[in-house]
């Protein structure tokens, strides 16, 4: 009698520890897809930024009617295809397009990235 009680504890534990390690699993998984989540809400949040700092350079250049990082373009920023040299804030870059290119008005585009994320704020200057 004693030998199926024991028999029985130890089922009951090994069910109870089964149950547990399930628990702590659904734990896991459930942080790591709250962190991506959040990582993916953060490159967001950058990008917007990095676009809206892009479009204040694009204006300063156009108020100052000078080209103050070398693409050869008053209004642009960085608008010479060469990602390499695009500004970064932290980890976002960024890209301002000018249409038409010296005629106003004009609209300014600007392209802000970080990671996998991507923004776009569009401005008509007068």
């Amino acid at each position: 009698m004693r030998d199926h009680r024991r028999g029985m504890a130890a089922i009951v534990m090994i069910v109870l520890l089964i149950i547990l390690d399930l628990i702590i699993i659904r734990i896991v998984i459930g942080g790591a897809r709250d962190h991506v989540l959040t990582a993916r809400r953060v490159e967001t949040i950058q990008a917007f930024y990095a676009a809206e700092a892009g479009m204040n350079m694009a204006i300063r250049e156009m108020m100052n009617n000078t080209d103050e990082d070398g693409d050869t373009g008053i209004g642009s920023i960085s608008d010479d295809g060469n990602a390499a040299n695009d500004p970064t804030f932290g980890n976002a870059q960024v890209v301002v397009t000018r249409a038409p290119p010296a005629a106003l008005p004009t609209t300014l585009t600007s392209q802000g990235r970080s990671g996998d994320a991507r923004r776009e704020i569009e401005a008509v200057v007068q």
